[in-house]
């Protein structure tokens, strides 16, 4: 039989055979590094996407909460503040002719936070209304906007603390018969 030729059941190249006849099988360890490799580096990336996008975590699962405040008291990254808008009540609500100004009403409320715990101040959206139903007029106010400058904003609602809310807003009070409060 010829060496140079291949026989016909063979279906490794003649070329190859020496290499194959030569190889070492491959190292157990080579694998397992490899693998552990992959998952430290995985770990990593969650954890950077976690640390970078932390309000999408929250946001799109929304159980994961007290992981992410473990995870971020271990790294220093800092949460969102939690926001429910529709857990704000609002008592003490006045809206009256503005005794300094002439065509501007004087709005006057006080919020209260019903949740057990801190939350983000909401915008509040504010709308006159005629005696057809009809707005007349509507602003939405950013928390800057209608809250006192010795409140710290970024500090957010206490629960159960009421916050007053006083605003100057420019109409025609004659022709306002309603107003309605809205946090978004």
């Amino acid at each position: 039989m010829d060496e140079t030729r291949p026989e016909q059941g063979d279906r490794v190249p003649w070329v190859l055979r020496d290499d194959m006849a030569n190889a070492q099988p491959p190292a157990r360890g080579g694998a397992i590094m490899f693998s552990l490799g992959a998952f430290v580096l995985s770990v990593v990336l969650l954890g950077q996407y976690a640390w970078f996008h932390c309000a999408d975590v929250l946001q799109d699962f929304s159980g994961s909460r007290p992981w992410m405040e473990m995870f971020c008291r271990g790294t220093g990254c800092k949460l969102p503040m939690r926001r429910d808008p529709a857990r704000i009540r609002m008592t003490d609500r006045e809206v009256r002719v503005h005794p300094a100004y002439e065509g501007a009403l004087l709005v006057s409320a006080r919020l209260i936070n019903t949740l057990p715990y801190v939350q983000s101040f909401p915008r509040m959206r504010f709308a006159l209304f005629n005696v057809n139903g009809e707005v007349i007029a509507a602003r939405t106010f950013d928390p800057g906007e209608y809250l006192d400058d010795d409140i710290d904003i970024t500090a957010g609602i206490g629960p159960g603390k009421p916050i007053q809310v006083v605003l100057d807003i420019l109409a025609q009070e004659e022709a306002a018969v309603s107003f309605e409060f809205m946090f978004l």
